[in-house]
């Protein structure tokens, strides 16, 4: 059979691939180059690489060429693994093309300025774009209220840091919680007590009693999304638990990361109902977007701005202004909300894929959580179906969940911690289906 030119092209790029002269992030061979050492005109060899990267092995760069995203060997090996551990988007899903474009148009436009020292809160342009775009979500604040940091994890660090400086009082988190918080206030000695977070919210009774004991400085939380179980309050609790953080002197945490994900109408952050606004607001870039761009913003309260700013220019002077930079730049260009809508879009695709196939489920004490958004579904386990058991099962058909009680402090309170966290994010949508066998184990 005759092959066309463009899969003789193709064909011959595959096989350099294999014998590793093209490797991961290398370059591939000019258009001009292939078409003289093939014989085919580079037009043809272009159509072969814009092939390529439909087929997402490349990636472009304007007046720069293509580059391998994977080897084919590692896209093979990828392939016999599922994995519903990683926070880690799919790569399909990460726009290279479109952020190559603002970041060399950022450097063009900036030039000098970005390869010296940003102020220690952010970008000023970054931060104005950040400050309207919060306001349309119920958000509402100053500029200088608004620090950008390395991610949310800094984020979270450094608010930790400067609440619990030189205090013996205590942090509340949910239970289950961000595992992540459970180490950072560990390693830093704050001492922590667990409050239960089911479906329906809190139990406001117990969460009164833990705020009057005086111990409480603050309160991290996750209202919507949450990580692990992806549950998110009702405006009506959000409301609550800003009543009760205000009569008993409470910092709320407000750890937003996958606000962009979208939820039910008329969904609020618990910062819009804080009118004194003592909240501390923690929004992410990374989850939604692109992990390596480490971009985090946090809405600081007046009395621990200055604390907060110090503790972040002794830790790292400022973030980086070149991403800072090309961020604002995709934001404000409308690249940003047409990603996140194709993102949204997809997730919400997956997550109903795993609700049918969750729906088949018949046996007793199997509980599920699905949402409609987000990207974390929550299992509790039957008593005679122990976590760290069906995860090591599972693992030897490829397929690698996260044992929920890592979610949980070691002597908290008493609740069933015998679930598993799965997140669909970096997930295909083929590769669904092999939820079916963690459902019929």
């Amino acid at each position: 059979m005759v092959q066309n030119k463009t899969e003789i092209v193709k064909n011959y790029i595959s096989t350099e691939i294999k014998e590793g002269r093209i490797r991961e992030g290398h370059r591939l061979p000019s258009c001009r180059k292939i078409g003289e050492l093939l014989s085919i005109n580079k037009i043809t060899v272009n159509k072969a690489y814009s092939e390529l990267e439909k087929e997402h092995k490349v990636y472009s760069i304007p007046r720069g060429g293509f580059y391998l995203i994977k080897s084919e060997e590692c896209i093979k090996e990828i392939e016999k693994t599922v994995d519903f551990r990683t926070v880690k988007p799919d790569n399909r899903l990460v726009p290279y093309r479109e952020f190559t474009h603002v970041m060399n148009k950022a450097i063009d436009m900036y030039q000098s300025s970005l390869f010296g020292y940003e102020t220690t809160g952010g970008l000023s342009s970054l931060r104005d774009t950040l400050k309207s775009r919060f306001e349309t979500e119920g958000i509402y604040t100053e500029t200088e209220m608004i620090m950008i940091t390395n991610g949310a994890q800094q984020a979270i660090a450094l608010v930790l840091q400067t609440l619990f400086r030189n205090i013996k009082s205590k942090l509340l988190v949910e239970a289950p919680t961000y595992n992540l918080v459970i180490k950072l206030a560990t390693y830093l000695g704050i001492d922590m007590v667990e409050i239960v977070r089911s479906i329906d919210g809190f139990d406001y009774k117990e969460m009164e009693t833990i705020f009057k004991s005086g111990e409480i400085k603050a309160f991290y939380i996750m209202p919507r999304h949450q990580n692990p179980t992806g549950y998110t309050l009702s405006e009506k609790d959000k409301k609550r638990i800003v009543e009760l953080a205000c009569k008993y002197n409470v910092v709320i945490i407000e750890d937003d990361y996958l606000a962009d994900l979208g939820s039910g109408k008329g969904c609020l952050p618990i910062h819009y109902y804080d009118t004194n606004k003592e909240t501390v607001y923690i929004r992410s870039f990374s989850k939604t977007f692109m992990p390596g761009i480490r971009i985090g913003a946090a809405v600081i309260p007046k009395f621990m701005l200055k604390e907060f700013v110090s503790l972040k220019n002794i830790s790292d002077l400022n973030t980086s202004s070149i991403s800072q930079a090309a961020l604002d730049l995709f934001i404000k260009s409308g690249m940003y909300d047409k990603h996140i809508k194709k993102v949204r879009k997809i997730y919400e695709a997956k997550l109903r894929k795993a609700a049918e196939i969750f729906k088949t489920v018949r046996k007793e004490g199997f509980y599920w959580n699905v949402p409609e958004h987000g990207i974390f579904i929550w299992i509790q386990l039957p008593e005679y179906i122990e976590a760290v058991e069906i995860e090591k099962e599972l693992q030897k058909y490829g397929i690698l969940v996260k044992n929920g009680a890592e979610f949980f402090l070691d002597k908290g309170v008493e609740v069933n911690k015998n679930c598993i966290r799965l997140c669909i994010a970096g997930v295909p949508e083929g590769d669904m289906n092999a939820l079916a066998t963690l459902v019929f184990y």
